[in-house]
């Protein structure tokens, strides 16, 4: 009988045990579900966002599939920037308010935290992606319509050279000449070591120490004429105005080499998957907290 007695009670003591450890996990997930429940709308807001977003079109665009529609990009970095990415700070602000003393709710937790770690990835990401593809496709734009300001320029300026006519035109124009194949010489020279420069660093530090400071010089050099007839000074304006789009040229080369730069680093290859990988996790935290409600039943 003793025997038996010394048997049974440590069963008893073991169901005793672990309906207090149900009764403490059912009293913890209350808890942490009341903590979690702005963590949770935040986190569902996050998802109805970015459903919502057209990321086929982007893609479809980004490839060379669309032609691209630069109103829809606008639109779509207004929206990351002004709705995702306040969201994906609130998300950080409430996570790190939540304190699970509940060793089994820790792994639940550190499910929706690797799902929100992921969403701040894939919205830093994001917005620096459509940063450099839009500053990309404004800079190149900028680049075809400087090129045919170039030969409109050069047009313009060739037939006010032809037509000068009195010794005064004809000795002013040749003075322009002068200085306008000189610094047609030296841009040309800069510019093929420019191009030839292998790294976009390279290219960068090239532009800014020796390629504007000379196109400062070449401007300089045009003003520094003494001129006063019409057609010389018509001329040289415009020699002014192709050089200061040369300036700009360059800058805005700058600008392109840099986002190219960019969009290898954040390929948007790798920053669309971010989605999915994150929807799993939702799926896997909803699944590990059912089974935790489970246990507590």
């Amino acid at each position: 009988m003793n025997d038996k007695s010394l048997i049974l009670r440590p069963f008893g003591l073991l169901v005793l045990l672990l309906a207090a450890c149900g009764n403490n996990l059912k009293a913890d997930l209350h808890t942490y579900e009341e903590s979690t429940k702005q963590l949770i709308s935040l986190n569902n807001e996050f998802n109805s966002t970015v459903n919502n977003m057209n990321f086929d079109k982007l893609q479809a665009m980004y490839y060379a599939d669309e032609e691209v529609d630069i109103e829809y990009l606008q639109n779509l970095k207004t929206e990351v920037d002004e709705n995702l990415v306040p969201i994906t700070d609130s998300l950080s602000e409430e996570l790190d308010n939540i304190e699970v003393t509940n060793s089994e709710l820790e792994e639940v937790h550190r499910i929706i935290s690797e799902s929100i770690s992921v969403k701040q990835d894939f919205t830093s990401q994001m917005s620096s992606f459509l940063d450099s593809y839009v500053l990309s496709i404004d800079s190149n734009s900028q680049l075809v319509s400087l090129s045919q300001s170039f030969i409109t320029h050069q047009e313009e300026r060739d037939n006010i050279i032809e037509s000068a006519e009195s010794s005064e035109e004809i000795d002013e124009i040749n003075q322009l000449i002068e200085v306008i194949n000189a610094n047609s010489e030296s841009l040309d020279e800069h510019s093929t070591e420019f191009h030839n420069k292998k790294s976009v660093e390279e290219k960068e530090e090239y532009a800014n120490e020796i390629l504007l400071p000379m196109l400062d010089d070449h401007i300089a050099a045009l003003n520094a004429l003494n001129i006063s007839t019409d057609k010389a000074t018509r001329a040289r304006t415009i020699s002014l105005e192709m050089h200061y789009n040369y300036r700009t040229y360059f800058e805005e080369r700058k600008k392109v080499m840099g986002s190219v730069e960019n969009l290898q680093e954040v390929s948007l290859q790798n920053v669309l998957p971010l989605v999915e990988t994150a929807a799993t996790l939702d799926s896997q935290y909803e699944e590990a907290l059912e089974n935790q409600k489970n246990e507590a039943r």
